[in-house]
């Protein structure tokens, strides 16, 4: 993670990243972490994307087929356990994103939206029936994360 990748990052999708996640990020650095809820494990080994030369080309291979809007929700970690995405939503909050996650198993991809739908509104909310809100903000999931012992 270099402030070069950073600002890339950032003109890519003309937002910033949170200065908490970013902060999380230089001290976490390659550790996993498991997502609770209420005492119980709901995701485990949650992983952070590294913010490298590839980002950009593995969020739009990986995660933008089943993202309903590649410009204002921007993947930052995924599970292991479960194939999810968890993404920074700046659609109501360009200052502070809320956390969302689209689910691995459950996800419909734009190709099939597209040929359920009757018109381009209804694919786009079929789209965004795959984005799921998890976090009010990044601070908030990292209330919940713990470090991943396995």
């Amino acid at each position: 993670m270099t402030t070069d990748f950073i600002e890339q990052i950032h003109s890519h999708y003309g937002l910033a990243l949170p200065q908490t996640y970013l902060q999380f990020l230089a001290q976490a650095g390659e550790q996993a972490y498991d997502l609770v809820e209420d005492g119980e494990v709901e995701e485990w080994e949650l992983r952070f994307m590294a913010l490298d030369d590839q980002y950009l080309a593995n969020t739009a291979d990986l995660v933008d087929p089943v993202n309903p809007d590649p410009t204002r929700l921007v993947p930052f970690a995924w599970s292991v356990s479960s194939g999810s995405n968890y993404l920074f939503d700046y659609r109501g909050n360009a200052d502070e994103p809320t956390v969302v996650v689209i689910e691995h198993e459950m996800a419909m991809v734009w190709e099939d939206a597209q040929d359920e739908a009757s018109s381009p509104e209804e694919a786009q909310q079929l789209m965004d029936d795959n984005v799921r809100e998890i976090a009010p903000n990044f601070a908030s999931l990292v209330a919940r994360l713990r470090p991943n012992e396995g």
